[in-house]
């Protein structure tokens, strides 16, 4: 489960960086999880291409992620709100209320 989690965060960080083709042979593979015949029926193409320009995207944008770290970054940020949030819980002051309410707001936001 964690690959397609994986495959769906690349393509939300960085799929509008692929060619129109890629994204959309990618997305149906990924986020509409066709198959490789199904999406070969539907463009035209061997299931043969279709996996080779799967692989050609995956690479592009794992590329991408080693390069740029959004990923990575949006996680850490994330589980850093989350920390905060729970020492926020424990806290007896009138405070952590307004404090777990920004971290569920940024939470929220990502």
């Amino acid at each position: 489960m964690k690959d397609v989690r994986n495959e769906a965060l690349l393509f939300d960080f960085y799929g509008s960086l692929l060619k129109g083709r890629q994204r959309d042979i990618y997305e149906a593979s990924v986020m509409d999880d066709m198959s490789l015949s199904e999406i070969s029926e539907e463009y035209g193409i061997s299931r043969q291409a279709v996996s080779a320009m799967l692989n050609r995207c995956r690479k592009a944008l794992m590329g991408y992620e080693e390069q740029l770290q959004l990923i990575k970054r949006f996680e850490e940020i994330g589980a850093v709100a989350s920390e905060i949030k729970e020492i926020a819980g424990r806290l007896d002051n009138s405070d952590s209320a307004k404090i777990v309410e920004l971290t569920d707001r940024i939470l929220g936001d990502l």
